[in-house]
């Protein structure tokens, strides 16, 4: 899931590829539009699309880079403090919507669980939730309780729970699951400051 929204400088990545492109449909209108004898407008046309094409796939790389290298920091922080740099991607980790959205989702593997598909539709089966089921529903509500503050390393767990197909989630030990779970609450849950006490 890419997320663009709070991203710095997403203007500046994404005026270029705009423009060439821009460029490139009025070129191509205007080639439409005139004598076919000038061939150098549809060629002219193509390169800036071309050209374009190829600024938006390096501002999506920037851009995707950009974000790696928040993750990498986000991911070993787990405690209250974020760098003025990342502070971007910390919002954009434990944003309502997106702890809404990782909750129902927990919600809808829980209960594909139980499910009893009909058709072509293999069941899935789920043995680590089934015997954990009340430890994936007590982190579906945690996010779910948008008022209680949550640490960015531990919505980067979450997702990477919910996400990794060969992970704990999807895996046949409730043990395991029951331990990662248990994990991902410790880092999502901030530290509580001992001088306010």
């Amino acid at each position: 899931m890419f997320e663009l929204r709070g991203t710095p400088k997403l203007g500046r990545a994404f005026a270029p590829p705009i423009a060439s492109l821009a460029a490139a449909v009025w070129v191509g209108a205007l080639a439409w539009t005139t004598v076919p004898s000038t061939r150098w407008l549809p060629v002219l046309a193509v390169s800036g699309a071309i050209f374009g094409l190829y600024q938006l796939v390096r501002a999506l790389q920037l851009l995707a880079r950009q974000r790696r290298r928040a993750d990498d920091w986000l991911r070993t922080a787990t405690g209250g403090f974020v760098p003025p740099a990342y502070a971007w991607r910390a919002a954009q980790l434990s944003a309502p919507r997106r702890r809404r959205m990782l909750a129902r989702t927990l919600r809808l593997i829980e209960r594909s669980t139980y499910e009893h598909p009909l058709g072509w539709r293999a069941p899935v089966y789920l043995h680590a939730v089934r015997e954990q089921r009340e430890s994936v529903l007590a982190l579906a509500r945690a996010l779910d309780d948008v008022e209680q503050p949550v640490t960015a390393a531990g919505m980067l767990r979450v997702t990477e729970l919910v996400q990794d197909g060969a992970g704990p989630l999807w895996g046949t030990t409730g043990e395991a699951l029951r331990e990662a779970i248990s994990t991902t609450f410790a880092i999502l849950t901030p530290a509580r400051d001992s001088r306010a006490a």
